[in-house]
């Protein structure tokens, strides 16, 4: 649940305390140990928004003069936007995942067979699978 909280942006001393963590320190060392802030970063930042950021360079080359073109560097930007598009990159699994999990908390309002147990399991599971991407897995 620490996690969750923690990727959903709530503030350290208030996991702590929601969460009945020993001491900061403890939190801490779950943030360092698991990655927390890169897989936090991953989250903010979408797919959409790095697809964007390069859309937005490839228009200003084209807007300046022609000694600043590089027709090189084009077809690298171009070649990024469709490795974003067509991989299972962990920034869009993040997202999925991210959204994934806030549906489930408002589903285990009223279905019972969504225990803290059961979502304690798919963060594992979804955290896994997460690291072994940016590991390059």
């Amino acid at each position: 649940m620490a996690f969750l909280f923690y990727m959903n942006g709530m503030m350290q001393k208030e996991i702590i305390d929601r969460c009945e963590i020993g001491s900061p320190v403890t939190l801490q060392r779950w943030i360092e140990k698991g990655g927390w802030k890169e897989k936090r970063a991953a989250k903010t930042i979408t797919r959409t928004e790095l697809v964007n950021g390069v859309l937005e360079r490839i228009a200003n080359m084209l807007d300046g003069d022609n000694e600043s073109f590089n027709a090189d560097q084009l077809v690298k930007l171009a070649s990024t936007i469709e490795r974003l598009d067509k991989t299972n990159s962990p920034v869009l699994a993040m997202e999925v995942f991210m959204n994934f999990t806030g549906w489930l908390q408002q589903q285990a309002i009223t279905d019972t067979d969504l225990t803290i147990e059961l979502l304690k399991t798919f963060n594992k599971y979804q955290d896994a699978y997460i690291s072994a991407k940016m590991a390059g897995a």
